[in-house]
């Protein structure tokens, strides 16, 4: 792979298609990254990102995240305290606010958490789950596109079950390499992005569930909304003009490939 830098693991990078060198599990399927790079590594790129891209698409990742929030009411009701990692400028910490939740959140960008401050005066985490600390056990905790992202899914999990109170929920969002999108695109499947270093299929998902203690209680397939101007963009870079940006970013659509999953999955109780 050529040279990366900080800008490669942006939320918004479109050059689909790169990808490590992946390995997968004969037993689950798991595929991950192999040689991995260093974890102290990843770490700096994304301390060193910055994204403004993610906040300019604010209405349709809205879209995706109230449709989380009402499918997390019937398990985890307002007023409950809820944990977001990987919370970006904090659209969605922002929604589950004004839901009635009791939000934190944890990101590694100096920039992101700089904008989530300014956008909506929260106060996030700057750093990893290994650095925080939580003087109370969570009632949900949730991953939305962040599982791909780290380089080790099991002692990140298991981290993060502990800040889980018994009973509580995880919420997750990722690609599935099993899905069929994913066996037709081949190399060109959109997942495959530098940040994104593992992936799991329904089994090898369900495995590191359960190990640490989870019980999926839904299981749907995640639907993608962005504005026109946003999807076109991604494909044709050169699209990316002022006059075309105030016409197509009116119109909003609804992308679903079927190629990842979210899940809702509670902590059994001992």
């Amino acid at each position: 792979m050529e040279k990366i830098s900080a800008a490669d693991f942006k939320i918004t990078d479109s050059h689909y298609g790169l990808r490590w060198t992946f390995f997968s599990c004969r037993r689950c399927g798991f595929v991950f990254a192999n040689p991995c790079p260093a974890q102290e590594t990843i770490a700096e790129f994304y301390a060193n990102l910055a994204d403004e891209e993610y906040s300019q698409e604010k209405e349709g990742r809205g879209r995706n995240f109230t449709t989380i929030l009402k499918r997390l009411l019937p398990h985890a009701l307002p007023g409950s305290l809820l944990l977001d990692v990987g919370a970006a400028s904090g659209i969605f910490l922002n929604l589950a606010r004004e839901a009635g939740y009791r939000v934190e959140g944890i990101e590694p960008s100096v920039a992101l958490v700089a904008d989530a401050e300014r956008l909506y005066g929260l106060k996030l985490f700057c750093g990893s789950v290994e650095q925080f600390s939580a003087n109370e056990k969570f009632a949900v905790i949730t991953l939305l596109d962040v599982l791909e992202h780290v380089t080790d899914p099991d002692t990140f999990l298991k981290v993060l079950s502990g800040f889980l109170a018994p009973g509580g929920m995880l919420v997750i969002v990722t690609p599935d390499i099993g899905s069929l999108a994913a066996r037709i695109m081949g190399g060109r499947w959109w997942h495959y992005r530098v940040a994104h270093l593992n992936f799991f299929n329904s089994r090898s998902l369900v495995w590191l569930l359960e190990k640490h203690g989870f019980e999926i209680v839904l299981r749907k397939r995640f639907a993608w909304n962005f504005s026109a101007y946003y999807l076109l963009t991604r494909l044709l870079p050169f699209l990316k003009i002022k006059a075309l940006q105030t016409r197509l970013k009116k119109l909003h659509l609804k992308l679903q490939l079927l190629d990842s999953w979210e899940i809702y999955a509670k902590k059994k109780e001992k």
